[in-house]
């Protein structure tokens, strides 16, 4: 068994205790998902429902090592207009670990979802993928069958600058922790960042940890998800998507800084909007997620 010895973080502190959370929030959570499960040829998908089913559709995509639940606090927004999906992506979350991972495949298990999940009964979806979840988001967005509505890139480069390829790279262990409560304590963000929310860290958190068997946790993510997915030119299908596409992104993000804005602006199609949210990091839900549900409004109702 390897134990983790990453530093511990914010949550730490809390010793396995929830932080106290405002009242919107708790409200939101109270709001339950309905859990569903698919199966693919190369293993089974999981996703969550909100909302009422043949309402226009609402998609929502994770990003890298994290889990459709990170949305859980954000779906509850939508669900009285909208058929809300989230999905976690092959070896993340409840879904399946798979020998190798490809940026296209994670784009075609979105379509298989909302098919299952009865998202294209009302037209066409909308479609929102945060950071590594950007790139199979532009892939949906360009599929010859048009099956997007409108496409909103969350804080992602399309670059995967901060994220290169490592396939040379010998492959890593998974880590285990003895309790819960370790496992809140080593759970950090990548790349690395501040957060003053700590009720939406302990959220993602707890989501993240399963219990493989009695006294034995770990992290419900492949480690090695990274360095085994096969990657493709995002920027250039982001050119070539179907629908309308806006970009949404924190002002202090370490992802989108001056060079990366610059090269979305080059890339990115005629009439693209890009919406900066104030004093926000990459993790947009969780550092602004208020600010992020009204830009998300004010571009759905376009």
């Amino acid at each position: 068994m390897t134990v983790s010895t990453a530093p511990a973080t914010v949550i730490a502190s809390y010793e396995g205790r929830k932080p106290p959370a405002p009242q919107w929030f708790d409200t939101a959570l109270a709001h339950e998902p309905s859990r569903h499960r698919i199966e693919r040829d190369a293993g089974g998908i999981e996703y969550f429902t909100w909302g009422k089913a043949g309402a226009p559709g609402l998609f929502l995509l994770h990003g890298g090592g994290a889990h459709a639940m990170w949305w859980a606090h954000i779906a509850p927004f939508f669900a009285d207009d909208y058929h809300v999906v989230a999905m976690s992506m092959a070896g993340m979350g409840g879904s399946d670990w798979r020998p190798r991972y490809a940026i296209h495949e994670h784009a075609q298990d979105m379509k298989a979802v909302a098919e299952a999940a009865g998202l294209l009964e009302a037209g066409k979806p909308i479609v929102c993928g945060h950071s590594f979840g950007g790139a199979p988001t532009a892939a949906a967005a360009a599929d010859p069958d048009a099956w997007v509505g409108q496409a909103i890139i969350m804080d992602s480069s399309l670059q995967m600058r901060h994220s290169p390829n490592n396939m040379d790279r010998p492959l890593r262990e998974r880590r285990f922790f003895g309790s819960l409560e370790e496992g809140l304590a080593r759970f950090r963000f990548l790349p690395p960042q501040s957060c003053e929310n700590h009720y939406i860290a302990d959220m993602i958190a707890r989501g993240a940890i399963v219990e493989l068997e009695p006294g034995r946790f770990s992290w419900c993510f492949d480690p090695n998800g990274f360095s085994l997915t096969d990657r493709l030119t995002s920027a250039e299908k982001a050119r070539s998507t179907n629908c309308p596409l806006a970009m949404i992104y924190g002002d202090r993000s370490a992802i989108m800084d001056a060079n990366a804005l610059a090269h979305l602006r080059e890339t990115m199609p005629d009439g693209t909007s890009f919406i900066a949210l104030p004093d926000c990091g990459h993790h947009v839900m969780v550092d602004q997620p208020l600010a992020l549900i009204a830009a998300m409004r004010g571009l759905m109702a376009r």
